[in-house]
């Protein structure tokens, strides 16, 4: 009878034990559940909100020890290749790479061009207004007018059309940072926005103001006449 109790509790702690890994991941598994396109909206909210709170200090955190042995893979290897080799070391984003790179979704290191940010990020959330060249309300070939003015030092024309006709026509598969899109929004070409990276584009829309948005949204795909290049200097390309 002993035996037969004794064997009993070994075969429920065994089923016990068993059954708490499995409880546990399914619990897991049920937070993160995404159900609806809603939850997706929320999930993706969330992770931006998560990015755009993420500090340089916590950012150094929790790359430093990936950093330090980064670099040190590279003091050994690169000499034994090529003893001249310059070594690239990785670096800590600034706090501006790390806003844009939320608001474009791609990794900080990606952002060379810090005086682009920069413009862009002293226009953002400059309410739109039409005809307005000043921060107290600006329309979206004015804004593109004065980033190319600030970071290129090139002078545009005034309107969306004529700096539609100034720049040469492009692929929208061969788009680069610093390239003109174009859209239909009041009929022919009325809208102009400067693409960024990851199919994010920056401009003065007329709901929201300056602000970054995609190519893929429902309103602007449906408007988009396509993508043309002003032919900056060609060391700035090269060199981003």
């Amino acid at each position: 009878m002993l035996r037969i109790m004794i064997g009993g509790l070994v075969v429920t702690l065994f089923m016990t034990s068993c059954s708490m890994p499995l409880q546990l991941h399914t619990k897991f598994i049920n937070k993160k559940a995404i159900n609806t396109p809603a939850d997706e909206d929320a999930l993706l909210s969330q992770q931006q909100e998560a990015f755009s709170a993420y500090s340089q200090s916590s950012y150094r955190k929790n790359v430093l020890h990936t950093e330090q042995s980064y670099e040190e893979t590279l003091e050994v290897e690169l000499p034994k290749a090529n003893p001249t080799a310059t070594l690239n070391t990785l670096t800590i984003p600034t706090e501006i790479q790390l806003k844009y790179a939320s608001l474009l979704n791609i990794l900080p290191h990606t952002l060379t061009n810090i005086r682009l940010l920069e413009v862009i990020d002293d226009w953002y959330g400059t309410r739109y207004r039409y005809g307005g060249t000043t921060k107290s309300g600006i329309d979206c070939s004015a804004f593109v007018r004065e980033v190319y003015k600030s970071v290129f030092n090139i002078e545009l024309p005034r309107t969306a059309r004529e700096q539609y006709r100034t720049a040469n026509p492009i692929r929208t598969s061969e788009l680069k940072e610093g390239d003109l899109l174009f859209f239909n929004t009041t009929g022919g070409i009325s809208h102009v926005g400067m693409y960024l990276s990851n199919n994010k584009f920056v401009h003065a829309s007329r709901g929201r103001g300056v602000i970054v948005s995609d190519l893929d949204e429902s309103y602007y795909a449906a408007r988009y006449l396509g993508a043309r290049r002003i032919q900056t200097d060609s060391s700035y390309y090269a060199a981003n």
